[in-house]
C-alpha cells in the first residue's frame, strides 16, 4: 500500500498530540513507581513495630502467668502452714508398707 501525500499532511498534525500522550503515560509510569515505592517503605515500618509489639504482648503474657503460678504457690503453702498449725493434715496418709514403691525392678 503506497504512502499519499495526504496522508503525511493529516499524520503530521497528530504527530505532536501522540508524543504529549507518549509523555503523559511514560510520566503516570514513573509515579505510580513512586507511590508503590512509598507505600513498599510504609509498610515495612509498620510490619517491624507490629513484630516488636507481638514479641513485647508475649512477654507479658507470659509474666502474668508467671505471677499467677506463684500466688497459687503462696497460697497453698500458707493452706498447709494454716492446717499444719491446726492439727489437720492436708497430705494424703499412706496405707500399708512405707517401703513399697520405693524400688524398681528392671527384668532384662
Amino acid at each position: 500500500m503506497a504512502i499519499k501525500p495526504i496522508d503525511l499532511q493529516s499524520n503530521i498534525s497528530q504527530i505532536i498530540e501522540v508524543g504529549r500522550n507518549e509523555q503523559a503515560r511514560s510520566e503516570a509510569i514513573v509515579g505510580q513507581q513512586h507511590v508503590l515505592e512509598k507505600e513498599s517503605g510504609e509498610k515495612s515500618r509498620l510490619a517491624n513495630t507490629t513484630l516488636d509489639e507481638t514479641k513485647k504482648g508475649g512477654s507479658a503474657v507470659i509474666q502474668d502467668q508467671q505471677k499467677q503460678k506463684k500466688e497459687e504457690k503462696k497460697h497453698e503453702h500458707e493452706k498447709e502452714s494454716q492446717a499444719g498449725e491446726g492439727g489437720i493434715s492436708t497430705k494424703k496418709e499412706r496405707r500399708g508398707d512405707d517401703r513399697m514403691g520405693n524400688f524398681i525392678d528392671v527384668l532384662k
